[in-house]
C-alpha cells in the first residue's frame, strides 16, 4: 500500500524550506536548524516537548496544541534522521534554482539568494502554516544550533555534548 505523507515529498519540502526561509530575519540558517524547524512544522504538537527559549513560551504551547494534519511520529529524534537525505535534496534542489547560495550550503548554512521565489509558490501557504513558519522562523531558527542550551539541546533532537565550544 503506498501512503503519501508530505514529510518524505521533495516539492513539498522545498516549498516548506522556503516559507521558514522567508520568516527567517536574516533569511539564513545552518542545514541542522532547519532540519529541526522543519520537523516542527509538519509536526507541531512536537512544541509542547521543546525549552522553549526567553519569551517565546507562551506563543509556542499554544502552536503545540495544534494538532498534525498528517500524523504522530512514534520517534521523533530517529525520523529526523531517517529524513536527512530528502533535506539534502530539498537544499540541493534550492541551490539548483539558485534559491539559495550553493557557497553557504557548502559550509552548512542554508542562506536566501536575492533571486524572487516562483509567483504563485508560497501563495498556497494557509494563514496557520505562516503563522507557524513566522514563529518558528523567528523565535526556534535564531537560537544558536550548537552547545548546552543551544537548539540541538533545547529540542533533544540531535547530539549536542561534542559540539566545539
Amino acid at each position: 500500500m503506498l501512503v503519501y505523507h508530505p514529510a518524505f515529498d521533495v516539492y513539498h519540502g522545498v516549498f516548506r524550506a522556503l516559507l521558514l526561509l522567508e520568516h527567517t530575519p536574516s533569511k539564513s540558517m545552518p542545514t541542522d536548524t532547519l532540519r529541526i524547524v522543519d520537523l516542527y512544522f509538519v509536526f507541531p504538537y512536537l512544541l509542547a516537548e521543546l525549552d522553549f527559549p526567553k519569551g517565546a513560551g507562551a506563543r509556542g504551547r499554544k502552536l503545540a496544541g495544534t494538532r498534525s494534519r498528517f500524523n504522530t511520529l512514534p520517534s521523533p529524534r530517529a525520523f529526523l534522521t531517517q529524513v536527512k537525505g530528502l533535506h539534502s535534496l530539498v537544499t540541493a534542489s534550492l541551490a539548483g534554482q539558485e534559491l539559495v547560495s550553493v557557497e553557504a550550503l557548502r559550509d552548512g548554512i542554508v542562506s536566501r539568494t536575492d533571486i524572487e521565489i516562483p509567483t504563485g509558490l508560497l501563495i498556497h501557504a494557509t494563514a496557520e502554516d505562516n503563522e507557524l513558519a513566522e514563529y518558528l522562523g523567528s523565535k526556534v531558527a535564531t537560537v544558536p544550533l550548537l552547545g548546552k542550551r543551544g537548539l540541538k539541546d533545547r529540542s533533544d533532537l540531535m547530539e549536542f555534548r561534542y559540539d566545539p565550544a
